[in-house]
C-alpha cells in the first residue's frame, strides 16, 4: 500500500515537471502584422506642394459622310442616324503634404457635353416605328472637392507608387434638352445639385524629379442628387436620389500630369559654381 502511494506521488511530480518544462520551451506567438502602417520609405516628403491638371475630349460625328444614310445598330433597329456628340472636361487641382506621403488638397472640375441628332429612325417591326428629328441635349457642371490622399510606394521605390484618395465633392450643373418643330422650341431645363463622398485609387509614376504621370479610377461612392426641372416653361417637377456603389467605373478613368515641388530642406539645391 505504501509502495503504491509513493509511485503515484512520483508519477505526479514527474508529470508536473514535464509540463513546466514544456511551458518554458513554448514560444510566445505574436499577432501577424504586414507592416503597412510602419512604412519607412518616403515617396513624397512633408512640406511638398503639388499641383496638376487632367482633361478629356471626345468628338463623335455620325452619318455626315457623302451619300451616307447613317449606321445601322442594335440588329438594324436603329438606322438613318445623323448627329454629333461632343464631351469635354478639365480638372485642375492643388495639394499640400502635411506628412510624408500624406496630402490634403482641393480640386475643381468642369464638364461639358452636348448631343445633336438631326435624324434617327427606330423600327421595331414593319408596323411599329418612329423618327426623331432636330433633337438637342446640352449639359455642363461645376464641382469642387476636398481631397485626402495617401501614397504607398512599391518596394520602397521613389518613382512608382499607388495611392488612395478620399474625395468630398459638391457641385451644380445645368441641363437642357429641346426639340425644334417648325421654328418653335419645346424642351426641358434642369438645375442639378449633387454631393458625393468617394474613394479613388490610382497609380503614380515620376518621369523627372518633380513631374509625375497619374492614372486614377472611381471605385466606391456615396452620392446624393437633386434635380429641379421645368418643361416648356410651364410644368415644374423635382427629383431626389441617393445611393452607394462599389464597382469599377471605366467611364471615370482619369489621366493627369502633376508637379510636386519640395520645400525647405528637401528642395534640390544647385551646386555652387567654382
Amino acid at each position: 500500500m505504501k509502495r503504491s502511494i509513493v509511485l503515484s506521488v512520483l508519477v505526479a511530480v514527474l508529470a508536473s515537471a514535464h509540463l513546466c518544462a514544456y511551458a518554458k520551451e513554448k514560444k510566445t506567438v505574436e499577432p501577424f502584422d504586414r507592416g503597412i502602417g510602419r512604412q519607412n520609405s518616403v515617396f513624397i516628403p512633408q512640406g511638398t506642394v503639388g499641383a496638376g491638371v487632367s482633361f478629356s475630349y471626345n468628338n463623335y460625328s455620325i452619318g455626315n459622310g457623302a451619300a451616307d444614310s447613317g449606321y445601322s445598330m442594335l440588329f438594324n433597329l436603329l438606322g438613318d442616324i445623323h448627329g454629333n456628340m461632343l464631351s469635354f472636361g478639365i480638372s485642375p487641382y492643388v495639394s499640400y503634404f502635411i506628412k510624408d506621403n500624406l496630402s490634403v488638397g482641393v480640386r475643381f472640375d468642369y464638364d461639358r457635353s452636348s448631343l445633336g441628332v438631326g435624324n434617327l429612325s427606330l423600327s421595331l417591326s414593319d408596323d411599329l416605328g418612329f423618327d426623331v428629328k432636330d433633337f438637342n441635349y446640352f449639359k455642363q457642371s461645376y464641382t469642387g472637392s476636398l481631397t485626402l490622399r495617401n501614397y504607398l510606394p512599391f518596394a520602397n521605390s521613389k518613382r512608382f507608387a499607388m495611392f488612395t484618395e478620399i474625395r468630398a465633392t459638391g457641385g451644380y450643373g445645368q441641363g437642357e434638352s429641346y426639340k425644334l418643330d417648325e421654328g418653335d422650341k419645346f424642351g426641358t431645363y434642369q438645375d442639378i445639385y449633387n454631393f458625393e463622398l468617394g474613394l479613388v485609387p490610382g497609380l503614380c509614376a515620376f518621369v523627372t524629379n518633380e513631374v509625375a504621370l497619374e492614372v486614377s479610377v472611381g471605385l466606391l461612392g456615396f452620392n446624393y442628387q437633386k434635380v429641379v426641372q421645368t418643361t416648356n416653361q410651364v410644368e415644374h417637377s423635382e427629383m431626389e436620389q441617393s445611393g452607394a456603389n462599389f464597382k469599377l467605373n471605366i467611364f471615370s478613368i482619369g489621366f493627369g500630369l502633376s508637379f510636386y515641388i519640395p520645400t525647405g530642406d528637401h528642395r534640390v539645391k544647385k551646386t555652387a559654381e567654382k
